[in-house]
């Protein structure tokens, strides 16, 4: 490229992608894939082993007393891979590494892993939606994260677990898949205003707000993998995120959890590590601007349209969210087990071995890959005002909750069928990849029925 017109491509791009990374975070945590423990219910229940064995739940503090050794060889392991995998990862400092000269205490691993240390990562169970509520009262949102909560947290779902009680593997999973979304990543980075921030070493937050609460989750749960070379040189920042690291860490610990006889812990590891698996096969996730090429990005600053871009996409990322919540949780609700979007996620089970980098690096090229087909049915199927006009703004509209029927009634039944089947594509992506990393878990022999271990 010609260098006259290298710096005005770079500087339009350090403004785009920087509003548009900001516009990103801005939003609730609920812009993932919304509420990772229905997403994933389809793909468990599938699989009956670990419906019916169950585990025994296991305080953490008890987990790093019986494997204080063990710990420090697995974190040192993950250490030395991520230094040595990850161009742009950030060394943990010294004074935060886990090893045996320490008390084994939480506040100790909370830093070794650089975790938010203000959850309080109790035992809990988000029931299955085929079981009973107990007779107990639920736990409270405040009883299990700092946050503010979306809607689906703030249903009562959630019960505490006893120390020792048998808990359904299914069960395990599917609420550790939600927990990152607590506030796990939130306030780690150095502007953050938090004091674990100024000690975990990961500088300054590289894109979005640093004041907004949860906009420091951002770069540990998108993945821009893929970026082309004009874009890593305008935005070198966007290099620095963090899910691979995640999803490396949290597996090693689970396989630790599972040699040493700490099934609980293997299995709740496993759902942490599972979260961010998830988030790095929805397309908005991957990459920035999804369905916008260099060339429509350059017209769009020749034409001073910078900010109206981002917004759609802004809008395009949040409408189809809410979109995919409400089909998701009402045919959970119901029970449709037979229905298309619960059977993409059920049918598509793979058991491979995966390495972790090779592992990331192709489910994020599909997800890049698919950005512009899923990005352009939701700007033909969703009502014009929503995802088209960049003077609206989705977030706090009001429509979150109304968003099926707002199709159905401007858009027609063939518009929820085209978005259904853009969702379904994604979905099945979802369980491809979500299943190869549940069967790294431990599963004996599955029981007879109506028996649990």
């Amino acid at each position: 490229m010609n260098a006259m017109l290298i710096r005005p491509v770079r500087d339009f791009l350090n403004q785009t992608i920087a509003v548009a990374c900001l516009a990103l975070t801005l939003v609730p945590s609920v812009w993932a894939w919304s509420d990772h423990a229905s997403l994933v219910w389809p793909l468990l229940r599938s699989q009956p082993e670990l419906i019916h064995q169950t585990v025994a739940a296991e305080p953490l503090d008890a987990f790093l007393i019986a494997e204080q050794e063990g710990i420090a060889r697995t974190l040192a392991a993950v250490e030395s891979w991520s230094v040595a995998t990850m161009e742009h990862y950030p060394p943990t400092p010294g004074d935060l590494r886990w090893g045996t000269d320490h008390p084994p205490t939480a506040e100790r691993f909370f830093a070794a892993t650089r975790v938010n240390p203000m959850l309080p990562y109790r035992l809990y169970v988000d029931l299955s939606p085929e079981r009973a509520q107990p007779e107990q009262a639920p736990l409270s949102w405040s009883e299990l994260s700092f946050l503010g909560g979306g809607s689906s947290q703030l249903a009562a779902r959630y019960w505490a677990v006893e120390p020792g009680q048998p808990v359904s593997i299914a069960e395990v999973i599917a609420s550790a898949n939600d927990e990152p979304d607590f506030g796990m990543d939130i306030g780690l980075f150095e502007d953050n205003g938090t004091d674990f921030g100024q000690r975990y070493g990961f500088g300054i937050q590289p894109f979005g707000n640093p004041n907004l609460e949860y906009s420091s989750q951002a770069p540990f749960h998108m993945g821009f993998y893929h970026l082309d070379w004009l874009t890593r040189t305008a935005q070198p920042a966007l290099q620095r995120t963090y899910p691979l690291w995640r999803i490396g860490l949290f597996g090693e610990l689970a396989e630790l959890a599972f040699t040493t006889g700490h099934d609980y812990w293997g299995w709740r590891f496993l759902g942490w590590g599972l979260h961010y698996v998830g988030d790095l096969t929805q397309p908005y996730h991957a990459i920035p601007l999804p369905g916008v090429g260099t060339a429509d990005a350059l017209w769009s600053v020749v034409q001073g349209k910078t900010g109206e871009l981002v917004q759609l996409v802004s809008n395009r990322h949040g409408v189809i969210e809410s979109y995919q919540y409400q089909r998701l949780t009402r045919a959970l609700e119901a029970q449709q087990w037979s229905a298309p979007l619960l059977e993409a996620i059920a049918d598509h089970a793979d058991n491979s071995t995966l390495e972790y980098d090779s592992f990331v690096m192709a489910l994020t090229a599909d997800s890049v890959e698919a950005a512009a087909d899923f990005d352009a049915a939701i700007a033909r199927n969703v009502p014009f005002r929503f995802v088209s006009d960049p003077s609206f703004e989705w977030t706090g509209s009001g429509f979150e909750q109304s968003i099926v029927q707002r199709v159905a009634d401007e858009q027609g039944e063939p518009a929820i069928a085209e978005l259904d089947a853009a969702v379904i594509v994604q979905l099945a992506r979802f369980s491809a990849v979500a299943s190869r990393w549940i069967a790294r878990g431990r599963v004996t022999k599955p029981p007879s029925q109506g028996e649990s271990q």
